[in-house]
Formats: structure tokens, sequence, C-alpha cells
């Protein structure tokens, strides 16, 4: 099976991150499942939200792709937790094990300034070719922050998962890090405005995603189809997209593109 999951570090993030689950068919993805995390664990907080989130990534069998960064940029990180990824999360884990969103992004903002790098708000990378913001910006510094640090530490730490390309493992679920709105430019979709509520041609960006998505090898119920299209903040619609990077990346053995990617950083898989 493969899974996307369209992340939030909301504080009550039940109606914002969704999960769709796909199972591979001869001729592309068969979506078995697309809901919200309030659907699927009946909770709220994010607390209790990302805690049944690492019990299901746990339990699940096949990939699950999850659309926050995996990592910092390198000259952000300590020399001495620059040995390997497993060192950066139990660093980044210790190090804002108090902090919110901001108080991470007033550290990191600060590191930046005192190395020898151009700007405030670095990127991985991975991030400049795909198109993703900075891992700290005001967009992304709270996904970052719970995704690192209370989703991929505890999983990868105590060994309950495996990362592509960065800590594979041989058995057990897989997790890989996704940006849909990287695999929707590959697929020639749209990947702006097509969520938010805000633009009036917001929904019929979504009908042509969904067509695209259709005319890729992506399978559906109308109903859900109807759903991915009226849900406006775009989420339900990213999850589905993320099945697709998976289904992309396995296809492509989770190969980085050596130019691409730092083993430190991270890798996009789009």
């Amino acid at each position: 099976m493969y899974h996307g999951i369209d992340f939030s570090g909301a504080a009550r993030p039940a109606a914002d991150i969704w999960i769709a689950s796909a199972r591979p068919t001869d001729d592309g993805l068969r979506i078995e499942r697309c809901a919200s995390a309030g659907e699927r664990f009946g909770v709220t907080d994010r607390a209790a939200v990302l805690t049944a989130l690492r019990t299901w990534l746990v339990e699940r069998d096949g990939v699950a792709g999850l659309d926050f960064s995996f990592g910092l940029p390198r000259v952000l990180v300590p020399r001495d937790a620059r040995g390997s990824w497993s060192s950066f999360l139990r660093w980044f884990a210790a190090a804002f094990a108090d902090s919110d969103g901001k108080a991470m992004q007033t550290d990191l903002k600060e590191r930046a300034r005192a190395s020898d790098s151009d700007g405030v708000e670095l990127k991985r990378e991975t991030d400049g070719p795909t198109g993703a913001s900075s891992p700290y910006s005001f967009i992304t510094r709270y996904q970052t922050l719970h995704g690192v640090r209370d989703v991929l530490a505890p999983l990868v730490l105590g060994d309950r998962v495996g990362v592509e390309p960065m800590a594979p493992t041989e058995s057990g679920p897989t997790l890989c890090e996704i940006y849909p709105a990287a695999t929707l430019r590959a697929l020639g979709l749209p990947d702006e405005r097509y969520k938010g509520g805000t633009h009036e041609n917001e929904r019929p960006r979504r009908k042509e995603i969904v067509a695209g998505l259709r005319a890729w090898g992506v399978t559906m119920d109308d109903g859900l189809a109807d759903r991915l299209i009226a849900e406006t903040g775009g989420d339900a619609l990213d999850s589905v997209v993320g099945t697709v990077a998976v289904a992309r990346a396995v296809a492509n053995g989770f190969q980085p593109e050596s130019a691409r990617y730092d083993p430190l950083e991270g890798c996009i898989y789009a």
C-alpha cells in the first residue's frame, strides 16, 4: 500500500491533516480511502493526533509519504550532529524540545546570520529544484518542528520505521518526504491557486487536477472525486497527490539526484 499524508503543525490539526491510502494496480493506483485525521483517529488536539499518527504509521504496510521537511540546511546543524541524519534527529529533538515554531525559527535565523551564508531563511539542496520553501519559513516552521520532533525522531530513533534515502530498512514501514506541488508540476497539472478558498478559479483547478490524476492512472470513486473538488483547503487533494509521489518514488527505487540531495538534509520525492 502507498499512503500520502498532507501534514499540519496546527494546534488542532484534526481537520488539516489528511491521509490517503492507495493500492498499486496494473494501470496505476486505486484510492481505497481518503480521510482527515479527525475522521481516522477521532481526536482533535495536536498531541493526540500526532500520537495516533505515529501509531498508525508503525502499523501500516508499504510506504507513506509526508509533506514536511525531513531536515534542515547543513550549515545550521552543529558540527557534532552532522555525522548522520540520525544524529541530526537526536540533536533537533533535544535542541527544540520545549520550543514552538516561532522560537525554532528565531533560533535558526540567528544560526544563519552567524554563518557565512547569504540570507536568513536558507534552503536545503532539495528545496530549490522542487520549488519548496525554507524549512523554517513563516509557512513551514510549525510543520517542520512537529514533523521532525514529534513524528520522525521518535519513530526513527526508536527503530520503528525506515526512511528513504537516509535510513532505509529491509522490512517494516517506510517513510519518505513528498511535496505535492512539485508532483503536480511534474504531471503538468496546476500547482498553485487550487486551494485556500480565496480565488474564484480554485474549484475549476481542483477539478482539472482530479481529471489529470485519473488520466495518469489514479482510480477513485466518483464520491471521493467530488469531495476532493469540494474541499476548499485542498488538503484532501494533496494527500491523494501524495500517493502518486510515493508511487513515482518506489518506481524509481528511491534514487535521489545526487546534485539535489544532501544525506543530512533530506530528499523530496516528487
